[in-house]
């Protein structure tokens, strides 16, 4: 499923954000398709971290002739952390799509220690550029783009981890909770934006769709878009199975926790509270149950 240098990326990624997530603690979404001579397949992961709402990473082969690896990550809106974004794939190296961008969520004011590193690597790279109208309106004035054109596979992997060591020490690490209130609405409707725009030009839907089916759909953009703040995904034949949204702000979710229950979720390490927090409430959800308490928590773990 994947080419050599899509491992490397995967690599990079992992080494770069050890210690944001933990990598053997994830759910995953799959779906294949096999016609003759020809494989469609797709593997999502999500993962949870203490800032982020979620991070999505996505390796697909198309055909059996175009391959790639997508990287989203979104942070808890009331951190303010970019959304980090990358993608690499097509024909790689001859074909390639690849997008490199961090995207504020509060002021563009805000992003600029990256300015230095996308002059560096616009200089270096060819073939940076789009023409697509909607990628321009998510995309922030550092973005790294690559349409369908060669680009140095060196390049690629070096801007990734650049890009990548710089959110995390610039942005993530440091981060501290928002205390204007007009911030974090600010963040909110970024993030929303941004999942709506790539979700009604996310070209891989369509070729999901008729390779795999409405319900897989809706589960895979459940997976891609899902966390908080949550577009709705709705399946539009209503004879297939509903698929649940995930619920991660606790305000918004249609059950609660008993005190016993949140002390509970205390106890447990950071980074797997939000991923607690949301199997039970799914789980809950499923069972009509619409009180957790703190023995229904210790079983869904056992």
């Amino acid at each position: 499923m994947k080419a050599p240098l899509l491992d490397k990326t995967i690599e990079i990624i992992y080494k770069e954000l050890s210690g944001i997530i933990a990598v053997n603690n994830y759910s995953e979404y799959s779906a294949k398709k096999i016609e003759v001579d020809k494989v469609t397949q797709t593997v999502f992961r999500t993962y949870n971290g203490e800032k982020l709402s979620r991070l999505v990473l996505e390796q697909y082969t198309i055909n059996s002739k175009a391959y790639g690896v997508v990287l989203t990550i979104y942070p808890q809106p009331e951190y303010g952390i970019p959304i980090f974004t990358f993608q690499l794939g097509g024909q790689i190296p001859e074909r390639v799509i690849f997008v490199l961008d961090m995207i504020p969520v509060i002021n563009s004011d805000a992003i600029s220690p990256v300015s230095s590193l996308y002059n560096k690597y616009a200089s270096e790279m060819k073939n940076l550029g789009t023409s697509q109208e909607w990628m321009n309106k998510i995309a922030s004035r550092n973005a790294l783009v690559c349409q369908y054109k060669p680009l140095e596979p060196d390049k690629i992997l070096s801007s990734l981890t650049d890009y990548l060591q710089l959110w995390r020490e610039k942005y993530y690490l440091p981060a501290e909770p928002i205390t204007v209130e007009d911030d974090k609405k600010a963040a909110i409707e970024t993030i929303l934006m941004f999942k709506k725009t790539l979700q009604a030009n996310d070209a891989g839907i369509d070729i999901y769709r008729k390779k795999f089916g409405e319900a897989m759909v809706a589960a895979l953009e459940n997976a891609a878009f899902g966390a908080y703040p949550s577009l709705e995904i709705s399946v539009e034949n209503e004879n297939l199975p509903a698929i649940p949204l995930e619920i991660s702000a606790e305000n918004d979710s249609p059950v609660k926790w008993t005190d016993e229950a949140e002390q509970y979720l205390e106890e447990a390490p950071k980074f797997v509270r939000s991923k607690i927090r949301t199997n039970a409430e799914k789980k809950a959800m499923e069972l009509g149950i619409k009180r957790i308490t703190r023995e229904f928590v210790e079983n869904l773990r056992k």
